[in-house]
């Protein structure tokens, strides 16, 4: 029950254990941010994530990765020797305690790893279990292999993204892909929402339930228009620079500003908006004729000519002033308009810091804190997503988490001993 309208503590009696590779860091760092306690089971050699760089050092240390850091705040690290047959009664302890499983990986062993916890899932019946994999745990294709990049390819969402046609409508630059990653954040937030849905379902019925996550589906869910207007109209998107896929080429909203920065400068078909463009225009000097009687007389005689007009009118507005002031300038007159920041741009900007939208978290083997994106809600007093703990050192919290499981201290240098643990 949460009292005071906050989240950031509503999952802090959830337990879940997860497996796999990074297709499933994002869905159980969610949870994470939370409460809910996250139990990564890693082998010997680590998590695959470990092994994605960039990295903090020339080393490249696995327990430098900086992907790694990211999303695995708040987790807890525990190591566990799949491949020892005798792994499936640790795992049986661990789940008996446990509400989520969440899995992630390549189908085969996805696969394999349901099998293996196939009994558990009956002594549990209410435990959850998630599984991420690239195609499904079905259908034809649920043995290929796929990287983010592939599955934004074969998803559709790259082909919407890129440059303008030329003026001839054809493409002389191919497709690009969106941010490193897209892919399995989609997976991550479906597969998320998945599990507290289940969660519901379970105060409800009792029952734990199997989720099955591909991640290439809800890649295809998230064209935007593209799938729809084909089905609907038979007609195929055109991908445009810095504007949104539509059936026709639209108008260019990229400018560049006085100190060489790109604003996002356009204008929706409301009266409002146009008054406000002549004022924004007036405020910097820019001479015009938006107020004429001949203008008006152009708008009704040749739409085209008129909007060609006012389009090269908004690139000398932009021209004429610095990004920031000319932000500040639009969005006061209630225009939309926006400068395209580096991402590292943001860590400075008074509107994030008030919101607390990055964390500063400690790293007491660097003697520093550094700051993470945190959360892009809150109640008004604090963030709904608490990221409090840097991402564990591997196996850092082994002999805990089998201590907080049942295991004696002899059954921990025993499982030790025979190189489980």
């Amino acid at each position: 029950m949460i009292s005071n309208g906050n989240l950031r503590a509503s999952l802090k009696d959830i337990v879940i254990v997860e497996i796999g590779d990074q297709m499933g860091d994002y869905a159980a760092l969610l949870l994470a941010g939370l409460g809910a306690e996250v139990i990564k089971l890693e082998p010997q050699t680590g998590s695959p994530s470990r092994s994605v760089g960039p990295f903090a050092s020339a080393a490249r240390d696995p327990e430098e990765s900086i992907f790694f850091w990211r999303y695995n705040l708040n987790k807890k690290s525990v190591i566990l020797n799949f491949e020892n047959p005798a792994a499936s009664g640790v795992l049986k302890r661990l789940l008996a305690k446990a509400d989520i499983l969440l899995l992630a990986g390549e189908f085969p062993t996805v696969q394999h790893r349901l099998e293996q916890c196939g009994q558990i899932a009956e002594d549990n019946p209410g435990l959850i279990r998630c599984a991420i994999t690239p195609f499904g745990l079905d259908g034809p294709y649920c043995e290929l292999k796929s990287t983010d990049l592939t599955q934004m390819a074969l998803g559709g969402i790259m082909a919407v993204c890129g440059y303008d046609p030329d003026k001839d409508g054809k493409y002389d630059t191919p497709p690009i892909a969106p941010a490193m990653w897209h892919s399995y954040h989609i997976g991550g937030e479906y597969a998320a929402i998945a599990m507290m849905a289940a969660l519901n379902f379970r105060d409800l019925s009792g029952e734990g339930q199997l989720i099955d996550v591909s991640v290439q589906v809800l890649i295809a869910s998230c064209t935007e228009i593209a799938i729809p207007t084909y089905i609907y109209s038979g007609e195929t998107v055109l991908r445009q620079t810095a504007r949104h896929a539509m059936p026709a080429v639209t108008q260019m909203r990229l400018c560049t500003t006085a100190d060489n920065a790109y604003m996002l400068a356009s204008l929706s078909p409301f009266e409002r908006e146009e008054r406000a463009f002549v004022e924004l225009a007036d405020q910097v000097g820019i001479e015009h004729v938006l107020r004429t009687a001949e203008y008006a007389e152009l708008v009704k005689q040749d739409r085209r000519a008129a909007l060609t007009y006012r389009n090269d009118l908004i690139e000398q507005v932009v021209a004429s002033q610095p990004a920031l002031e000319l932000f500040e300038r639009a969005q006061a007159l209630g225009l939309a308009w926006s400068p395209i920041r580096r991402p590292e741009e943001n860590l400075e900007d008074r509107h994030f810091a008030a919101r607390g939208t990055f964390a500063e978290i400690h790293h007491p083997e660097l003697g520093r804190h550094l700051r993470y994106p945190g959360t892009v809600a809150t109640d008004g007093q604090a963030p709904h997503l608490d990221y409090n703990r840097r991402a564990p050192r591997l196996g850092e919290h082994t002999d805990s988490v089998l201590k907080w499981a049942g295991f004696s201290r002899d059954e921990i240098a025993s499982l030790k001993q025979q190189g489980l643990i």
